[in-house]
Protein backbone atom coordinates (compact mmCIF):
# COMPACT_ATOMS: atom_id res chain seq x y z
CA UNK A 1 0.00 0.00 0.00
CA UNK A 2 1.61 3.19 -1.26
CA UNK A 3 2.24 5.79 1.96
CA UNK A 4 1.33 9.71 1.23
CA UNK A 5 4.17 11.33 2.38
CA UNK A 6 2.34 15.02 1.66
CA UNK A 7 2.85 17.17 4.40
CA UNK A 8 -0.49 18.61 5.51
CA UNK A 9 -2.04 21.77 5.46
CA UNK A 10 -0.65 22.61 9.02
CA UNK A 11 2.61 21.32 8.11
CA UNK A 12 2.80 23.30 5.32
CA UNK A 13 1.94 27.13 7.20
CA UNK A 14 4.75 26.28 9.75
CA UNK A 15 7.56 25.64 7.20
CA UNK A 16 5.89 28.83 5.49
CA UNK A 17 5.99 30.68 8.57
CA UNK A 18 9.48 29.27 9.90
CA UNK A 19 10.96 30.44 6.71
CA UNK A 20 9.80 33.74 6.55
CA UNK A 21 10.94 34.21 9.85
CA UNK A 22 14.58 32.43 9.60
CA UNK A 23 15.18 34.69 6.39
CA UNK A 24 14.62 37.72 8.21
CA UNK A 25 16.78 36.96 11.47
CA UNK A 26 19.23 34.34 9.95
CA UNK A 27 20.63 35.85 6.88
CA UNK A 28 24.60 34.58 5.89
CA UNK A 29 25.60 37.57 7.46
CA UNK A 30 24.24 36.75 11.00
CA UNK A 31 25.40 33.67 10.90
CA UNK A 32 28.74 34.37 9.98
CA UNK A 33 28.33 36.80 13.32
CA UNK A 34 27.03 34.28 15.52
CA UNK A 35 30.45 32.20 14.67
CA UNK A 36 32.48 34.99 15.63
CA UNK A 37 30.70 35.41 18.75
CA UNK A 38 31.73 32.30 20.27
CA UNK A 39 28.36 31.05 22.33
CA UNK A 40 27.07 29.39 19.23
CA UNK A 41 23.42 31.00 19.11
CA UNK A 42 21.48 33.86 19.23
CA UNK A 43 19.58 34.54 22.96
CA UNK A 44 16.88 36.98 21.50
CA UNK A 45 16.01 34.01 18.43
CA UNK A 46 16.25 31.21 20.62
CA UNK A 47 13.75 33.43 22.86
CA UNK A 48 11.37 34.25 19.64
CA UNK A 49 11.02 30.42 19.22
CA UNK A 50 10.00 29.80 22.60
CA UNK A 51 7.64 31.86 22.34
CA UNK A 52 5.73 30.24 19.07
CA UNK A 53 5.95 27.30 20.35
CA UNK A 54 9.07 25.54 18.38
CA UNK A 55 10.89 24.44 21.53
CA UNK A 56 7.80 22.34 22.73
CA UNK A 57 7.37 20.95 19.41
CA UNK A 58 6.54 17.59 19.94
CA UNK A 59 7.31 17.53 24.28
CA UNK A 60 3.82 16.88 26.31
CA UNK A 61 1.03 19.28 27.12
CA UNK A 62 1.94 18.36 30.77
CA UNK A 63 5.31 20.63 30.89
CA UNK A 64 3.72 23.43 28.42
CA UNK A 65 4.14 21.29 25.06
CA UNK A 66 2.17 21.10 22.05
CA UNK A 67 2.50 17.26 21.47
CA UNK A 68 3.11 18.18 17.43
CA UNK A 69 3.86 15.24 15.39
CA UNK A 70 7.34 14.54 14.27
CA UNK A 71 6.97 15.75 10.54
CA UNK A 72 5.88 18.85 12.24
CA UNK A 73 9.71 18.99 13.63
CA UNK A 74 10.79 17.60 10.21
CA UNK A 75 9.28 21.25 8.54
CA UNK A 76 11.07 23.37 11.30
CA UNK A 77 14.46 21.57 10.84
CA UNK A 78 14.10 21.67 6.56
CA UNK A 79 14.14 25.29 7.62
CA UNK A 80 16.49 25.12 9.78
CA UNK A 81 18.91 23.55 7.48
CA UNK A 82 18.14 25.92 4.64
CA UNK A 83 19.29 28.72 6.50
CA UNK A 84 21.63 27.52 8.89
CA UNK A 85 20.23 28.20 11.75
CA UNK A 86 22.78 27.71 14.96
CA UNK A 87 21.02 26.69 17.85
CA UNK A 88 21.15 24.15 20.64
CA UNK A 89 17.49 23.25 19.72
CA UNK A 90 18.72 19.41 18.59
CA UNK A 91 20.29 18.42 21.91
CA UNK A 92 18.14 20.31 24.10
CA UNK A 93 14.76 20.01 22.53
CA UNK A 94 15.03 16.90 20.51
CA UNK A 95 17.59 14.48 22.49
CA UNK A 96 17.08 15.50 25.84
CA UNK A 97 13.41 16.40 25.73
CA UNK A 98 12.25 13.19 24.40
CA UNK A 99 14.75 11.20 27.06
CA UNK A 100 13.42 12.96 29.87
CA UNK A 101 9.90 12.58 29.21
CA UNK A 102 10.26 8.97 27.95
CA UNK A 103 12.54 8.19 31.15
CA UNK A 104 11.62 10.74 33.51
CA UNK A 105 14.17 12.12 35.99
CA UNK A 106 12.18 12.71 38.56
CA UNK A 107 10.65 16.06 39.84
CA UNK A 108 13.97 17.87 38.29
CA UNK A 109 13.41 15.95 34.86
CA UNK A 110 9.56 17.56 35.15
CA UNK A 111 10.90 21.36 36.12
CA UNK A 112 13.95 20.79 33.26
CA UNK A 113 11.44 19.83 30.87
CA UNK A 114 9.38 23.28 31.70
CA UNK A 115 11.93 25.49 31.24
CA UNK A 116 12.88 24.25 28.00
CA UNK A 117 9.84 24.90 26.61
CA UNK A 118 9.74 28.51 28.18
CA UNK A 119 13.14 29.22 26.27
CA UNK A 120 15.12 28.90 30.14
CA UNK A 121 17.14 25.99 29.88
CA UNK A 122 19.73 24.31 27.23
CA UNK A 123 20.65 20.99 27.56
CA UNK A 124 24.02 19.71 25.99
CA UNK A 125 24.36 16.06 25.29
CA UNK A 126 28.18 14.71 26.67
CA UNK A 127 28.51 11.49 24.64
CA UNK A 128 31.58 11.13 22.69
CA UNK A 129 35.20 10.61 24.18
CA UNK A 130 38.48 10.21 22.62
CA UNK A 131 38.03 7.49 20.37
CA UNK A 132 35.71 8.70 18.19
CA UNK A 133 33.53 5.85 18.29
CA UNK A 134 29.59 5.76 18.97
CA UNK A 135 27.17 3.23 20.19
CA UNK A 136 27.43 1.98 23.63
CA UNK A 137 30.82 0.17 23.27
CA UNK A 138 32.20 3.30 22.56
CA UNK A 139 31.51 5.14 26.38
CA UNK A 140 34.68 4.49 28.90
CA UNK A 141 33.91 7.32 31.09
CA UNK A 142 34.03 6.07 34.45
CA UNK A 143 31.37 6.76 36.64
CA UNK A 144 31.49 5.18 40.10
CA UNK A 145 29.06 4.60 42.69
CA UNK A 146 29.42 6.31 46.36
CA UNK A 147 26.88 6.01 48.38
CA UNK A 148 23.99 7.97 47.48
CA UNK A 149 26.05 9.65 44.73
CA UNK A 150 28.26 8.90 41.43
CA UNK A 151 31.38 10.11 40.67
CA UNK A 152 31.61 10.61 37.33
CA UNK A 153 35.66 10.91 35.65
CA UNK A 154 36.80 11.41 32.48
CA UNK A 155 36.22 13.39 28.61
CA UNK A 156 33.46 14.77 26.80
CA UNK A 157 34.50 15.91 23.38
CA UNK A 158 32.48 18.35 20.72
CA UNK A 159 30.04 19.15 23.44
CA UNK A 160 27.76 21.70 21.47
CA UNK A 161 27.04 24.91 23.99
CA UNK A 162 28.59 23.63 26.69
CA UNK A 163 29.13 27.34 28.40
CA UNK A 164 25.34 27.91 27.27
CA UNK A 165 23.80 24.42 29.01
CA UNK A 166 22.49 24.85 32.16
CA UNK A 167 22.48 21.11 32.28
CA UNK A 168 24.83 18.12 30.42
CA UNK A 169 23.12 14.86 29.50
CA UNK A 170 26.18 12.74 30.33
CA UNK A 171 26.36 8.97 29.49
CA UNK A 172 28.73 7.46 31.28
CA UNK A 173 29.58 3.44 32.05
CA UNK A 174 28.58 2.44 35.30
CA UNK A 175 28.91 -1.27 34.51
CA UNK A 176 30.91 -3.72 32.22
CA UNK A 177 27.54 -5.63 31.43
CA UNK A 178 28.11 -5.88 28.12
CA UNK A 179 28.66 -4.28 24.76
CA UNK A 180 24.45 -3.60 24.16
CA UNK A 181 24.79 -1.49 27.65
CA UNK A 182 26.11 -0.82 31.25
CA UNK A 183 25.72 2.52 30.49
CA UNK A 184 24.03 5.49 32.51
CA UNK A 185 22.41 8.76 31.87
CA UNK A 186 22.86 11.76 34.28
CA UNK A 187 21.18 15.16 34.58
CA UNK A 188 24.20 16.89 35.44
CA UNK A 189 24.25 20.47 36.25
CA UNK A 190 26.76 22.25 33.78
CA UNK A 191 27.76 24.81 36.62
CA UNK A 192 29.20 22.06 39.12
CA UNK A 193 32.42 21.91 40.77
CA UNK A 194 34.99 19.76 38.62
CA UNK A 195 33.82 20.49 35.23
CA UNK A 196 35.32 22.64 32.61
CA UNK A 197 34.96 23.52 28.99
CA UNK A 198 38.21 24.20 26.36
CA UNK A 199 36.73 25.70 22.90
CA UNK A 200 37.10 23.28 20.72
CA UNK A 201 38.07 24.55 16.83
CA UNK A 202 36.13 23.27 14.52
CA UNK A 203 35.25 23.36 10.48
CA UNK A 204 31.96 24.55 11.11
CA UNK A 205 32.65 27.20 13.32
CA UNK A 206 30.28 25.77 15.80
CA UNK A 207 30.27 26.32 19.64
CA UNK A 208 31.69 22.67 20.54
CA UNK A 209 33.69 22.10 24.01
CA UNK A 210 36.10 19.62 25.15
CA UNK A 211 34.37 19.08 28.47
CA UNK A 212 36.87 17.62 31.37
CA UNK A 213 34.73 15.78 34.54
CA UNK A 214 37.10 15.93 37.45
CA UNK A 215 35.64 13.68 40.42
CA UNK A 216 32.12 15.44 39.60
CA UNK A 217 29.69 14.07 42.25
CA UNK A 218 26.51 13.53 40.94
CA UNK A 219 23.14 12.67 43.38
CA UNK A 220 20.98 9.40 42.03
CA UNK A 221 18.08 11.54 41.71
CA UNK A 222 20.25 12.85 38.74
CA UNK A 223 19.92 9.53 36.75
CA UNK A 224 17.82 9.39 33.83
CA UNK A 225 16.04 6.33 33.74
CA UNK A 226 17.22 2.84 34.96
CA UNK A 227 21.22 2.10 35.85
CA UNK A 228 22.74 0.19 33.57
CA UNK A 229 20.41 0.79 31.12
CA UNK A 230 21.06 4.15 30.08
CA UNK A 231 21.60 3.44 26.00
CA UNK A 232 18.11 1.76 25.38
CA UNK A 233 16.84 4.97 26.51
CA UNK A 234 19.36 7.40 24.89
CA UNK A 235 19.24 5.22 21.56
CA UNK A 236 15.80 6.16 20.33
CA UNK A 237 16.47 9.78 20.78
CA UNK A 238 19.45 9.63 19.20
CA UNK A 239 17.98 8.22 15.64
CA UNK A 240 15.17 10.80 15.99
CA UNK A 241 17.33 13.45 16.14
CA UNK A 242 19.84 12.18 13.61
CA UNK A 243 16.41 11.76 11.57
CA UNK A 244 15.68 15.27 12.06
CA UNK A 245 19.15 16.32 10.95
CA UNK A 246 18.63 14.68 7.85
CA UNK A 247 16.13 17.00 7.22
CA UNK A 248 18.66 20.01 7.76
CA UNK A 249 20.63 18.66 4.78
CA UNK A 250 17.56 18.66 3.13
CA UNK A 251 17.12 21.96 3.37
CA UNK A 252 20.47 23.41 3.22
CA UNK A 253 20.47 21.31 -0.43
CA UNK A 254 17.56 23.22 -1.54
CA UNK A 255 19.81 26.33 -0.64
CA UNK A 256 22.34 25.34 -2.54
CA UNK A 257 20.58 23.91 -5.60
CA UNK A 258 18.96 27.15 -5.81
CA UNK A 259 22.70 28.90 -5.81
CA UNK A 260 24.45 26.55 -7.59
CA UNK A 261 21.89 26.56 -10.48
CA UNK A 262 21.80 30.32 -10.55
CA UNK A 263 25.78 30.48 -10.93
CA UNK A 264 25.76 28.02 -13.34
CA UNK A 265 23.25 30.47 -15.41
CA UNK A 266 24.82 33.82 -14.61
CA UNK A 267 28.55 32.19 -15.00
CA UNK A 268 30.02 32.20 -18.54
CA UNK A 269 32.97 30.74 -20.29
CA UNK A 270 34.03 30.88 -23.60
CA UNK A 271 30.54 32.93 -24.55
CA UNK A 272 28.19 30.84 -23.15
CA UNK A 273 26.61 30.55 -19.53
CA UNK A 274 28.26 27.65 -18.24
CA UNK A 275 25.00 25.54 -17.07
CA UNK A 276 24.66 25.12 -21.20
CA UNK A 277 27.46 22.70 -21.25
CA UNK A 278 26.29 19.11 -19.90
CA UNK A 279 29.04 18.38 -17.59
CA UNK A 280 27.75 21.06 -15.61
CA UNK A 281 24.43 20.50 -16.05
CA UNK A 282 25.25 16.32 -14.68
CA UNK A 283 26.55 17.89 -11.49
CA UNK A 284 24.00 20.31 -10.85
CA UNK A 285 21.68 17.22 -11.67
CA UNK A 286 23.57 15.64 -8.80
CA UNK A 287 22.60 17.87 -6.39
CA UNK A 288 18.83 17.69 -7.36
CA UNK A 289 18.79 13.53 -6.67
CA UNK A 290 20.85 13.32 -3.71
CA UNK A 291 18.30 16.08 -2.20
CA UNK A 292 14.88 14.37 -2.98
CA UNK A 293 16.67 11.22 -2.30
CA UNK A 294 17.69 12.13 1.02
CA UNK A 295 13.75 13.53 1.60
CA UNK A 296 12.00 11.03 0.58
CA UNK A 297 14.23 8.43 2.85
CA UNK A 298 13.62 10.59 5.90
CA UNK A 299 10.14 11.52 5.60
CA UNK A 300 9.52 7.72 5.42
CA UNK A 301 11.31 7.45 8.60
CA UNK A 302 9.62 10.16 9.75
CA UNK A 303 5.97 9.14 8.52
CA UNK A 304 6.59 5.84 10.64
CA UNK A 305 8.00 7.54 14.03
CA UNK A 306 4.41 9.59 13.69
CA UNK A 307 2.61 6.38 13.33
CA UNK A 308 4.03 4.40 16.00
CA UNK A 309 5.86 1.77 13.76
CA UNK A 310 8.87 0.36 13.94
CA UNK A 311 11.46 2.80 12.90
CA UNK A 312 14.99 1.76 13.55
CA UNK A 313 15.89 0.11 10.02
CA UNK A 314 14.04 2.55 8.29
CA UNK A 315 15.91 6.11 10.34
CA UNK A 316 18.93 4.25 9.65
CA UNK A 317 18.82 4.14 6.27
CA UNK A 318 17.66 7.59 5.76
CA UNK A 319 20.74 8.69 7.91
CA UNK A 320 23.45 6.91 6.57
CA UNK A 321 22.32 8.06 3.01
CA UNK A 322 21.44 11.36 4.04
CA UNK A 323 25.43 11.62 5.76
CA UNK A 324 26.80 10.65 2.47
CA UNK A 325 24.59 12.76 0.02
CA UNK A 326 25.73 15.97 2.29
CA UNK A 327 29.29 15.15 1.27
CA UNK A 328 28.22 14.19 -2.37
CA UNK A 329 26.38 17.34 -2.85
CA UNK A 330 28.09 19.50 -1.76
CA UNK A 331 31.25 18.02 -3.43
CA UNK A 332 29.32 18.72 -6.83
CA UNK A 333 28.58 22.46 -5.99
CA UNK A 334 31.85 23.11 -5.53
CA UNK A 335 32.78 21.49 -8.84
CA UNK A 336 30.45 23.89 -10.51
CA UNK A 337 31.23 26.91 -8.91
CA UNK A 338 35.30 26.08 -9.07
CA UNK A 339 37.29 28.57 -6.85
CA UNK A 340 35.28 30.82 -5.91
CA UNK A 341 33.24 28.32 -3.45
CA UNK A 342 35.93 27.93 -1.53
CA UNK A 343 36.43 31.51 -0.49
CA UNK A 344 35.44 32.15 2.96
CA UNK A 345 33.15 35.21 2.16
CA UNK A 346 31.37 32.80 -0.35
CA UNK A 347 27.74 31.63 0.98
CA UNK A 348 28.95 28.06 -0.60
CA UNK A 349 31.59 27.94 2.12
CA UNK A 350 29.34 27.96 5.22
CA UNK A 351 27.29 25.21 3.78
CA UNK A 352 29.60 23.06 2.71
CA UNK A 353 31.57 23.62 6.43
CA UNK A 354 28.67 22.94 8.24
CA UNK A 355 28.02 19.63 5.93
CA UNK A 356 30.93 18.34 7.17
CA UNK A 357 29.69 18.41 10.75
CA UNK A 358 26.73 16.79 9.59
CA UNK A 359 28.58 13.77 7.80
CA UNK A 360 29.50 12.75 11.24
CA UNK A 361 27.85 14.34 14.47
CA UNK A 362 25.43 11.43 16.01
CA UNK A 363 27.76 8.78 14.18
CA UNK A 364 29.20 8.73 11.01
CA UNK A 365 27.26 6.95 8.06
CA UNK A 366 29.16 3.76 8.95
CA UNK A 367 27.77 3.54 12.32
CA UNK A 368 24.11 3.50 10.70
CA UNK A 369 25.29 1.17 8.13
CA UNK A 370 25.98 -1.25 10.66
CA UNK A 371 22.83 -0.28 11.99
CA UNK A 372 20.98 -1.72 8.82
CA UNK A 373 22.96 -4.41 8.30
CA UNK A 374 22.01 -5.42 11.79
CA UNK A 375 18.03 -5.36 11.32
CA UNK A 376 18.82 -7.07 7.92
CA UNK A 377 19.91 -10.00 9.58
CA UNK A 378 17.88 -9.72 12.72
Amino acid sequence: MAIDLSPSESQVELQRVAHDFFADRCPPAVVREIEEQGIGYQPAMWQEMAERGWLGLGLPTAYGGSEGGFLDLYALYEEMGRFLVPSPHLDTVVIAGDVLARGGGGAQGEEVLRAIVQGECIVSLAILEASGGFGPSAITMAASRRGNSFILSGTKLLVGFATSANHLLCVARTSQAGAKDGVTLFLVDAGASGISSIPLQNIAGGALYHVEFDQVPVSTANVVGDIDAGWALVSPAITKAAVLQTASIVGAARAVLDRTNQYAKDREQFGRPIGAYQAVQYMVTDILIAMHSADLLAKQAAYRIDAGKPFGREAAMAIAYGKKAAAHLHRQAHEVHAGVGFMVEHDLNLYSRRSKFWENNLGDSRYHQEQVAGYMSA
